[in-house]
């Protein structure tokens, strides 16, 4: 009879470990299921860049792709950045708000970074390290992968990318896309 009730602890035991295991692993996300889009984490307020301030600033913050297929691959849309100050300003950060989507620092020489993603995807968020001199810009190639998500990523879809200067001052680029198959 011992034997049976070790055999009975044991289970339970291991039962407990795990739920706790999978209540653990499991993220405490909001998804808005109408949208495809993960509230779990908010994002930094954002800004317009006022010129009268050391902030950069970007004529355009939003675009909408339209519609476009899975099997068409990857889109991409270029913001240009702007230094409208007398000083120089260091770009800290870029983060993604969603693993499908990369964003790439493109400088006046035509160079690029390496690309910046989402916090926590893949380790620990690397610092962009920009420096964009008084009156010059970049651009900010921001490219999402429709296959992503796989079958369940169709439909509509919305997020961003956020650039962060060193004074903590954040724009927050958007876009929205309509995925199919």
């Amino acid at each position: 009879m011992k034997d049976k009730n070790k055999i009975i602890v044991f289970i339970i035991v291991i039962a407990i470990f795990f739920i706790g295991l999978f209540l653990y692993a499991t993220p405490g996300k909001n998804v808005n299921k109408e949208t495809n889009t993960d509230d779990s984490t908010k994002s930094p307020p954002a800004i317009t860049g006022d010129k009268t301030t050391n902030t950069l600033t970007a004529p355009e913050m939003s675009y909408d792709f339209g519609t476009i297929s899975m099997k068409d691959g990857n889109v991409s849309k270029i913001f240009k950045v702007t230094n409208p100050t007398n000083e120089n300003i260091k770009v800290s950060s870029v983060t993604t708000s969603c693993m499908c989507t990369v964003a790439y620092i493109v400088r006046e020489d035509g160079s690029k970074s390496r690309p910046f993603g989402m916090p926590g995807h893949g380790g620990a968020v690397p610092k962009a390290n920009e420096i964009i001199k008084a009156g010059g810009s970049f651009d900010l190639e921001v490219v999402y992968d429709p296959n992503a998500h796989g079958p369940a990523g169709v439909g509509f879809i919305e997020r961003s990318v956020f650039l962060e200067d060193e004074n903590n001052n954040v724009i927050e680029f958007k876009f929205k896309v309509n995925v199919t198959p």
